[in-house]
């Protein structure tokens, strides 16, 4: 029996494979924001799920930069609490299995790579448009090695603070993709949640040119054969396709053809999916 993980900044979500191929319903929970709390949030998650069964191996994702042993979780602006925990060892010893600890991101593209929007291709950039902005770069249905995960989010795009200047002073750094575009900048932004704002403001314009600036620059250092978009961001109200794609091949033009752009199709469980492919990985 193997466990699947997912720790994203407001929901957790469980779940386990008798068999390796899938996955059953999973559990899902609010992530707390102190650590030793989430481990208890996963201890009776886990009886939850597993139901007093051994556990063989574990996987999964957690938002955040993590250290270079793939153990614990180094920096994130959301999960202030759980930076500098033994996070790995300590969901080993609620797990009873050994763990394998990606950055989520890097999960959801794997499972996306594999399963979903980018399946059937060799290269797949995918970038997460949530409350933060992610990436990770899948080559032949693997995560492309690195030091550090990779952060798109923390691009520059706004050097000068001639789009907004304040933007990313509170959470993250000023011009930052990330402080322009996500969820959290929206708010901040605008004073209003995006689900409160209509389909048709014109706001989702602006946000979607700035998106297609992101893409453009994960394009020209990933070289990709497919962008797939997804998180919180991409649903409706929500970041306008047509716009990005039409202003990508305004501003994209050191290619004499584009990559494809697709939205993500594996909604709220792409990383469960990445988790599983990369716990076969491991152990084949």
């Amino acid at each position: 029996m193997y466990l699947l993980f997912d720790i994203g900044g407001t929901k957790t979500r469980l779940a386990y494979s008798s068999d390796g191929e899938k996955f059953k319903d999973p559990f899902i929970f609010e992530t707390p924001q102190d650590f030793d709390e989430g481990m208890k949030a996963f201890e009776s998650g886990v009886e939850k799920v597993a139901g007093g069964k051994k556990i063989e191996k574990s996987s999964g994702g957690i938002r955040g930069v993590i250290d270079k042993e793939k153990s614990m979780l180094i920096n994130d602006s959301r999960l202030k609490g759980w930076v500098g925990k033994p996070l790995k060892k300590s969901l080993q010893d609620v797990f009873g299995s050994d763990v394998f600890l990606e950055n989520d991101t890097a999960m959801i593209g794997l499972g996306e790579a594999i399963h979903g929007a980018g399946r059937g291709f060799e290269i797949v950039a995918y970038l997460t448009i949530s409350t933060g902005i992610g990436g990770a770069r899948i080559v032949n249905q693997k995560i492309d090695m690195n030091s550090y995960n990779t952060e798109p989010g923390h691009q520059i795009i706004d050097a000068d603070y001639s789009i907004c200047r304040y933007c990313g002073t509170e959470i993250d750094q000023p011009g930052a993709f990330e402080a322009l575009a996500s969820g959290d900048a929206f708010e901040k932004r605008f004073g209003k949640k995006p689900e409160e704002i209509q389909p048709d403001d014109p706001i989702w314009s602006e946000v979607s040119k700035l998106i297609a600036v992101g893409v453009n620059n994960t394009v020209v250092y990933w070289s990709p054969d497919v962008v797939v978009l997804g998180g919180g961001m991409m649903r409706s109200p929500g970041i306008k396709m047509e716009v990005v794609e039409s202003e990508l091949k305004q501003i994209l033009k050191i290619y004499p053809s584009h990559p494809v752009i697709k939205k993500a199709e594996l909604g709220d469980f792409g990383g469960l999916h990445g988790a599983l492919h990369y716990l076969r990985s491991q152990v084949s």
